[in-house]
């Protein structure tokens, strides 16, 4: 009578390697397909209105399917002594084109209160993609003078 036993090694054998295979294929596959996040700050300007407000443009993409928004900081470089200026903004996935391709979008960024912008600041726009969580799958940032 023949043993069973080198015939289950060897089925069991592949049946690891199988797996170790899938599994290699698959964490190489993730990143591959999540590099469509990404964000780039674009022309930077001082908008109109009361209080006056900043707008950026901004290049973003996304994964198809993908569940994020854009958030940006403006910035005001502030005097010794000062609080610099902040003004605030986000743009709603329901708002944004999720299809790994470039979109460009104008983002209105409010000031708060008691934050003041004007010709000739020195600012810094910083960008990102961001999920419902709060983690960041891409960043830019970009200093300019209104």
């Amino acid at each position: 009578m023949k043993s069973a036993r080198p015939v289950r090694r060897v089925a069991g054998t592949a049946a690891t390697a199988l797996l170790l295979a899938a599994g290699a294929v698959g964490a190489l596959a993730s990143p591959a397909v999540a590099k469509a996040n990404s964000i780039a700050v674009g022309k930077v300007a001082l908008g109109a209105g009361r209080p006056v407000v900043v707008t950026a443009e901004l290049a973003y993409s996304c994964d198809p399917g993908s569940d994020v928004h854009l958030a940006a900081t403006a910035t005001g470089r502030s005097a010794k002594g000062h609080r610099p200026a902040v003004a605030t903004g986000t743009l709603a996935n329901k708002k944004l084109v999720c299809d790994a391709r470039v979109h460009r979008a104008r983002l209105v960024l409010h000031p708060q209160h008691g934050a003041t912008f004007h010709r000739k600041d020195r600012v810094t726009v910083a960008a990102a993609v961001v999920t419902p969580r709060g983690a960041h799958y891409a960043d830019a940032s970009r200093t300019v003078t209104l």
